[in-house]
């Protein structure tokens, strides 16, 4: 598999998730009619984003689980509590298998369709909007932690399976009838694996071996259809830290030097890595994660141009309007005057 499609997590949409979970939470546990979850207010200039928070998600759970890292649920349209044309932000990865019905969203200005059959996977922290949703919308959920997938023995930093830089930003696969299958089987599984009233010895082994094999099944279906790139440790190490310094820093700093510095290699060599792995210079992916964070801040209303501006530390407003027509084709204010939701 490229591995562009191991990073993503780190960067798209300055770091929001949720796509809604395409592929991550498959829930068949039967939960109260208010889904699970609750929103919260963020304190970050983006205040306008609703944040749903694991917690909040397990304070919904009717029943007492095994472990309190992962949750499984089904959810149909009248248990949605989600606003169309709103957006949010989740701090858990999810998947999701559409059942019955459909459901189409928005993850920065693109929209996408997911209908009866289709299986997505969303990392965390995405930023997305809800367009519609069917009245016959029916799918399973399973949602966990960044501990439980680590604790599963699968580091989400440098795992094939979570994400990709590529131009779609979300992983949704569709038409694969037996995949869904085997997928539909092991949440299920994990359903009433978690439950404390089910007894069974070895519940612990064997939650670790059906999330594993969802993970396994997801990764060898991508890993079919992409062609293999060869990355040494070492680089794979070095673009994992590089994503995570510029989750960090990317609004204080701009320039690749300053990474190169934090990593304590020269910048050539940064973009030579970067370059192998991402397909993209250091620059590229930095003023990307910009550019997605800037049309994010534009859509606030409570924000004008100069605040964004400053608020990603350009130096003043005509350099941040130069840089945002450059990747977006548009003017800040040509931007912001779009009534986008």
């Amino acid at each position: 598999m490229k591995y562009k499609r191991k990073y993503f997590l780190f960067i798209l949409l300055s770091f929001s998730l949720s796509a809604f979970c395409l592929i991550h939470t498959n829930s068949l546990i039967s939960y109260s009619n208010s889904f699970l979850m609750a929103k919260k207010s963020t304190t970050d200039p983006v205040e306008f984003v609703s944040l749903f928070t694991f917690e909040e998600l397990l304070n919904e759970v009717e029943f007492d689980l095994r472990i309190k890292e992962f949750v499984v649920m089904e959810i149909d349209k009248a248990n949605y509590a989600i606003k169309l044309n709103t957006p949010y932000r989740s701090d858990y990865f999810c998947i999701f298998m559409v059942q019955q019905g459909g459901i189409r969203f928005r993850l920065d200005d693109k929209s996408y369709g997911v209908s009866e059959g289709d299986i997505i996977f969303c990392p965390f922290s995405e930023i997305f909007w809800v367009d519609m949703i069917s009245e016959d919308y029916r799918a399973k959920y399973i949602f966990f932690s960044l501990d439980f997938i680590s604790d599963a023995g699968f580091n989400y930093k440098s795992n094939n399976v979570l994400k990709s830089l590529s131009a779609d930003p979300t992983h949704i696969i569709r038409n694969e009838p037996d995949l869904y299958r085997r997928l539909n089987f092991h949440v299920d599984e994990l359903k009433v694996l978690n439950n404390t009233e089910k007894e069974n010895y070895y519940f612990n082994e064997m939650i670790w071996h059906h999330f594993s094999l969802v993970i396994y099944e997801i990764d060898n279906y991508f890993k079919k259809i992409e062609k293999p790139h060869q990355v040494t440790h070492r680089e794979d190490e070095l673009t994992t830290s590089f994503f995570t310094l510029v989750r960090e820093h990317f609004k204080d700093e701009h320039n690749v030097q300053f990474y190169a510095d934090k990593l304590c290699i020269s910048r050539k060599y940064l973009t030579k890595v970067i370059n192998k792995t991402m397909f993209k210079s250091p620059r590229d992916i930095i003023h990307q994660v910009l550019a997605v964070e800037a049309r994010l801040l534009l859509k606030n209303p409570n924000l004008n141009v100069s605040h964004v501006a400053v608020e990603l530390k350009f130096s003043d407003q005509a350099s941040f309007s130069k840089f945002f027509k450059k990747h977006t084709g548009r003017s800040p204010l040509e931007y912001k005057k779009d009534d986008l939701y």
